[in-house]
């Protein structure tokens, strides 16, 4: 059966942040929603690296994070690639305060553009050495002497298991494991430091690790392939009796599950229905942790186009911040206050802490709100730059309104004023809010009425995916 256009435009909006016109097009009457699926994450082979416009380490940082936000609004023909790399830079995510080092920012920025549709056991294994994890978790001064926990304990806690599916047994063995791995400050270059390297045997989740002396290079990267192999599940938290239930499961399971339950948060918003996590572990395994099949069987579930998960989604800054992009027609680098990022409470490559972003609430608080009033004024200010002077127009993504069609053109029209508005923007918001709008051009001064391109964009439409 065709695809109904109002799913499109729902996997749309939370695959490629928003559902353009043509992609809708492109997608609606799909032969059935995995040919929908498999469209969208069609990524491109090369998606681009962000170029540096200063030599300020600072300046540089903002450069990743301006060419990212164009990526996602503009540049790239699938933009899912950019949404997944986005869902990985949470999820493994370095801080670029701590990392201190712009370069190092975009290798592991790029790592999951380029390869995040991969697998994911790649992705553990590579971002494990990059020099910004190794900073930014502490694992350069990891040394078989002083040994540092962090790296590993969020290894199992974070990235792979989720905590209390292991023991602190196994957070020394896989600190032993990762002892070595550091890096030169002068260079930015991962160094190997033997003399630092714990050879011992050890054991982890019930499998012995770090048997081969003269493969001590590779005694981290063990841990990922028990991790995501079928050892047992060691380690429980008292009193807790969904984590007390995997005691003694194969661990790849658990990790399967864990990083779905993540999956579905952040695309779905809502509580995971077993049956779909179920169906995501299945696909997971069966496929040794690829990522498209994992996406997919999440992708194509009924449950994820449920009228709960098609209203359970707020924006996040970033969504929200790209949405706007692309209904403004404004381009980053200029336009963007990331200053502005910060206080709707999310920053790429600043993550609160090494658990990434939250989801939902986190972004509706008072401040939040505040800040996003906030970017609407100062981006609806920058469409119309030239209205009061120059060529006296308001600039959108469709085209352009001029200040004579505004005031004198449509003067006895004023909801005709609103609907080219919207038309400009590409948003069609439910009857509710265009009335709202055409209330206040009713009733506003002519001189008022640009001021609809800022109140479109505080429209509850703008807010949720």
């Amino acid at each position: 059966m065709p695809v109904a256009q109002a799913d499109i435009e729902h996997l749309l909006r939370r695959t490629e942040f928003v559902a353009r016109a043509n992609r809708v097009a492109e997608l609606t009457g799909a032969a059935d929603i995995g040919a929908a699926v498999d469209n969208i994450m069609a990524a491109p082979a090369d998606p681009g690296s962000p170029g540096f416009t200063s030599g300020e380490n600072w300046k540089r940082g903002e450069d990743i994070t301006l060419f990212w936000l164009d990526r996602m609004a503009f540049d790239s023909p699938k933009p899912f690639q950019e949404k997944m790399a986005f869902f990985w830079h949470g999820h493994f995510c370095s801080e670029f305060g701590k990392v201190g080092d712009a370069g190092l920012m975009r290798e592991q920025i790029d790592l999951w553009r380029w390869q995040g549709l991969g697998t994911f056991r790649n992705l553990a294994a590579t971002m494990s050495t990059q020099v910004a994890m190794l900073r930014y978790l502490d694992n350069n001064q990891n040394k078989r002497t002083s040994p540092n926990q962090n790296f590993a304990r969020e290894l199992m806690e974070l990235f792979l298991l989720g905590v209390g599916n292991y023991n602190e047994a196994d957070v020394e063995a896989a600190t032993a494991a990762w002892t070595g791995h550091s890096d030169n400050w002068e260079t930015d270059a991962y160094v190997w430091r033997a003399d630092w390297h714990d050879n011992a045997p050890k054991m982890l989740l019930g499998r012995q690790i770090n048997t081969d002396p003269g493969a001590s290079l590779n005694h981290g990267f063990e841990t990922i392939d028990v991790i995501l192999g079928t050892s047992g599940v060691a380690g429980t938290v008292p009193g807790d009796a969904t984590i007390a239930a995997n005691r003694g499961r194969p661990t790849n399971e658990v990790a399967a599950e864990f990083v779905s339950r993540k999956m579905w948060t952040f695309f779905a918003g809502t509580n995971a229905p077993q049956p779909v996590i179920d169906a995501m572990r299945q696909a997971a395994l069966s496929t040794g942790f690829s990522i498209k099949p994992w996406l997919r069987a999440m992708f194509t579930r009924p449950e994820f186009y449920s009228a709960e998960v098609k209203q359970g989604l707020v924006r996040s800054p970033v969504d929200l911040m790209v949405a706007y992009m692309v209904a403004t027609g404004l381009r980053a680098r200029d336009n963007v206050p990331l200053w502005l990022m910060e206080g709707m409470g999310q920053r790429p490559l600043f993550p609160p802490n090494v658990s990434g972003w939250k989801h939902n609430g986190y972004f509706v608080n008072a401040s939040a709100m505040s800040a996003r009033t906030s970017v609407a004024r100062h981006l609806a200010w920058r469409t119309m730059r030239g209205y009061w002077e120059g060529d006296r127009v308001i600039r959108l993504a469709g085209g352009t309104i001029s200040r004579n069609e505004i005031e004198t053109t449509y003067r006895d029209q004023p909801n005709v004023v609103v609907d080219r508005i919207l038309e400009l923007m590409r948003i069609n918001p439910t009857a509710e809010s265009r009335n709202a709008l055409y209330a206040f051009s009713a009733n506003s001064q002519r001189w008022e009425r640009p001021d609809l391109v800022f109140l479109a964009m505080l429209m509850p439409e703008l807010h949720v995916a």
